[in-house]
């Protein structure tokens, strides 16, 4: 795992757990002690991980006691395998639904391969103008072999 990243107050917001909580549950030994002191503390990526696998635990309905008594031999690997994976929509037919249509601008592109190694990138979007500069640029250079 990576340094120390987060301020408690910055894991409260990564973990989405009160800062009261969290304080009570290192109090517990359920999430190590950070590194440091008073406002110079600082928490890591596994300290959010495990923040977020006793969160989930919680949410399953475990007491604190079962939650220690499962994860305190725990490696950092073990508690990241215990955090619940993201499922994938599904159609009616049991296929992998599409992904969400994107919500930042983007255009679409087609590539012409002049010869290997050299492709030239046409917007969609483009006009009768650009379209025929690219077709007399591939008439041109389009798949003539390489000299020297």
């Amino acid at each position: 795992m990576s340094g120390p990243n987060y301020s408690i107050h910055e894991l409260e917001k990564a973990a989405n757990v009160p800062l009261r909580t969290l304080r009570y549950w290192v109090n517990k030994g359920l999430i190590a002690r950070p590194i440091g002191r008073g406002r110079t503390a600082r928490y890591t990526d596994a300290h959010l991980v495990h923040a977020l696998v006793v969160k989930h635990l919680r949410e399953s309905k475990l007491s604190l006691k079962a939650i220690y008594k499962q994860t305190a031999k725990l490696s950092d690997s073990d508690m990241r395998a215990l955090l619940p994976q993201p499922t994938r929509a599904t159609t009616a037919d049991g296929i992998p639904a599409p992904p969400p249509e994107p919500t930042y601008p983007f255009s679409n592109w087609q590539v012409v391969t002049l010869m290997t190694g050299l492709s030239l990138m046409v917007s969609t979007r483009s006009g009768p103008s650009v379209r025929r500069i690219a077709n007399e640029i591939y008439r041109y250079y389009g798949e003539k072999p390489l000299v020297g």
